[in-house]
């Protein structure tokens, strides 16, 4: 699966990103919102996976204009962003999934298989 993820703790997107590929997925990580909504209009993905707090432009940002633009790819919210309003609010501008940091690896490989 070819998957874009956005995080800017450099630290966990290493151990993230170990994690995609030793299990077989194709990961391209950025830690800039607008980086990565560049790489959107000239790539595509299976899914997409977003922290919410980022440089320039965060992930609900982010997931706003995914979705204005028309594009249906699956977001998965990985985020330290507990409250149930954020988790709502994300679900309902169309988040697919969302799930609370720290990030435990087999979870996370089922959400995406999921």
């Amino acid at each position: 699966m070819r998957i874009a993820y956005l995080e800017d703790d450099m630290a966990q997107a290493e151990l993230v990103t170990h994690w995609l590929k030793e299990a077989g997925h194709n990961c391209i990580h950025l830690a800039s919102g607008r980086e990565f909504m560049s790489l959107l209009r000239r790539d595509t993905f299976d899914i997409l996976v977003l922290d919410w707090e980022v440089p320039d432009m965060n992930g609900y940002a982010v997931l706003e204009e995914v979705r204005a633009s028309g594009n249906r790819t699956p977001v998965l919210f990985a985020t330290q962003r507990d409250d149930e309003s954020s988790i709502v609010g994300a679900l309902t501008q169309g988040a697919d999934d969302y799930m609370v940091k720290p990030t435990k690896q087999a979870e996370l490989l089922a959400r995406i298989a999921a």
